[in-house]
């Protein structure tokens, strides 16, 4: 039983992996193309209005996917199906009025909050508005599943958003500034893209539930442990609400962030409003690609809550910490590597990716390569959340992630307007604040009991990393004189330099004998992989 459980964690983490990569390739020819589009000056305005978007999804479907996830693995586990069925129902009633009130709610109120934070967005706030109310009926769909250790419709619906916005955002972008529409408009028409693709993914979830004859009816035979449909709405609310107000936190906190940063670049380094807009839309370059690794490892604590739940349901001690301690392994496997090779070659990344932004590519270099620690931080702070709110513990990641948050403001303000560092201590902050967040959920998961060790879980993956940062520092320059000047020369001195570095850190995994053969064995065709790794 215990190894089943197991193989569902790492089925179901090795489905959203496979999805996630494919969204983020579909994304990155969605959001590369349009950043040499319409420059820094546009990419100010897009992320001002999808941090607003942003803060209203978080409301409205931050906790409530997570909260019924722990439900449905928790009923599930016990062998309750009746009550399954009806949080299913339950939370789709309250994710569909919960999305219907906030999209009204950002379309009546887009204009006081453009004014409010300074931005020419309005536009693309109304075009993204009803995008809200699409992501609440995915999510309810999605949190079920996840449950039910089911991560087909996640991973399908989140593809079928990614190529929405690319069909139509990519082609309305394009379109738009065809006809010689302002900037706030093409964005908008781009932005678009998001409201459009979300439709579909909802429309794709809800007819999944509605096919599904495990959803329909009612379990064989009357449960009267079955609770009522208004004890079960207020124990999901109940759980949603300290994981719902931990990310608007940290939402608001990006927010505030945002507007900091250019009054800290006028206000310190004596920038105006449009040159501050434009150092921090380039900033957003670095970011865009900050945030690409985090995918995979969203898709761990995605797979990994439900899967505690279940296990702490039937009080399996062992068997959680296993799965803290595979997960956080795996987490590092995964970000170290990304770490340091954002830090070893950010400029020729950039410059690859966003070629006709020559000058934002040059200030986004530097930032890049200071954002590149924070993406273990992050990863071990994505990780770390749904494990304390698998074991009930909710409310410490919102004590975590306020004083994160905190923290950032405090180093935002000190750092940006100082001239010397200026834009750099964004990077700087967030690298302190995401610290500062895992440092502390490590601490409440060992008082919870589960005492993983820092050196096993992470020890052999860092030093792989490392050696392999070194060794694509080492190779990049040879390897670029190897392809020659010009665009095709870089993007082939990347790809060499990528595969190159990819094979030796796995040979350095290898070599360290990183990754135990029992986590080796639990992925699909894991038995063939530990001989040919000779893991034993």
């Amino acid at each position: 039983m215990r190894q089943r459980k197991q193989e569902t964690f790492f089925g179901g983490t090795l489905i959203l992996m496979g999805s996630g990569i494919l969204v983020k390739l579909i994304g990155a020819f969605f959001s590369i193309p349009l950043a040499n589009l319409y420059g820094a000056d546009g990419n100010d305005i897009f992320i001002s209005a999808y941090y607003v978007y942003t803060a209203m999804y978080v409301i409205s479907s931050a906790g409530l996917p997570v909260a019924v996830s722990k439900m449905v693995a928790e009923r599930r586990a016990l062998g309750r199906l009746q009550e399954v069925r009806r949080i299913a129902r339950v939370s789709m009633g309250a994710f569909v009025l919960l999305g219907a009130a906030l999209s009204g709610a950002m379309l009546a109120f887009s204009g006081p909050i453009c004014r409010l934070i300074g931005s020419s967005c309005r536009e693309a706030l109304l075009a993204v508005a009803p995008t809200v109310f699409f992501t609440c009926v995915v999510s309810a769909v999605r949190g079920y599943y996840q449950g039910m250790a089911n991560m087909v419709p996640t991973a399908v619906s989140q593809i079928i958003e990614a190529l929405g916005k690319l069909i139509f955002g990519l082609g309305l972008a394009y379109y738009l500034m065809g006809q010689g529409c302002a900037l706030e408009r093409v964005v908008a028409g781009a932005i678009g893209g998001v409201t459009l693709g979300t439709a579909l993914s909802a429309l794709y979830a809800v007819l999944y539930a509605l096919r599904d004859p495990a959803r329909r009816g009612k379990a064989p035979g009357a449960d009267p442990s079955c609770r009522p449909a208004g004890a079960l709405l207020r124990e999901l609310i109940r759980l949603a609400a300290p994981i719902t107000v931990g990310a608007s936190v940290f939402i608001v906190s990006a927010m505030i962030d945002n507007f900091m940063v250019k009054l800290r670049l006028q206000e310190g380094c004596l920038m105006t409003d449009a040159a501050a807009g434009y150092t921090y839309g380039a900033y957003g370059y670095a970011v865009k690609l900050f945030n690409l690794p985090l995918t995979l490892v969203v898709s761990i604590g995605v797979s990994l809550l439900p899967a505690i739940s279940a296990a702490l349901a039937v009080k399996d001690r062992r068997r959680t910490l296993s799965l803290v301690e595979s997960a956080f392994r795996l987490t590092g496997i995964l970000a170290f590597p990304c770490a340091f090779g954002l830090a070893a070659i950010p400029g020729p990344i950039l410059e690859l990716l966003f070629s006709k932004q020559p000058e934002a590519c040059a200030q986004a270099a530097p930032l890049l390569a200071a954002l590149a620690p924070s993406v273990f931080f992050a990863a071990m702070v994505s990780v770390s959340n749904p494990v304390l709110q698998a074991m009930g513990r909710a409310r410490l990641p919102v004590i975590s992630m306020a004083a994160g948050a905190a923290v950032k403001a405090v180093c935002n303000y000190a750092l940006v307007g100082i001239p010397e560092i200026g834009v750099l201590g964004a990077p700087i902050a967030t690298g302190v604040c995401y610290l500062a967040m895992m440092l502390l959920n490590f601490r409440h998961i060992r008082r919870q009991g589960a005492a993983f060790s820092l050196a096993r879980s992470f020890g052999k993956p860092l030093l792989a990393g490392l050696g392999m940062g070194v060794f694509v520092r080492l190779i990049w320059a040879p390897v670029q004189t190897l392809t020659g000047p010009g665009r095709a020369g870089a993007l082939l001195a990347v790809l060499i330099v990528v595969g190159l570095a990819a094979l030796f850190y796995l040979l350095l995994l290898a070599a360290l004998r990183a990754m135990p053969r029992e986590d080796v064995v639990m992925l699909p065709g894991g038995e063939k992989l530990a001989k040919i790794l000779k893991i034993r």
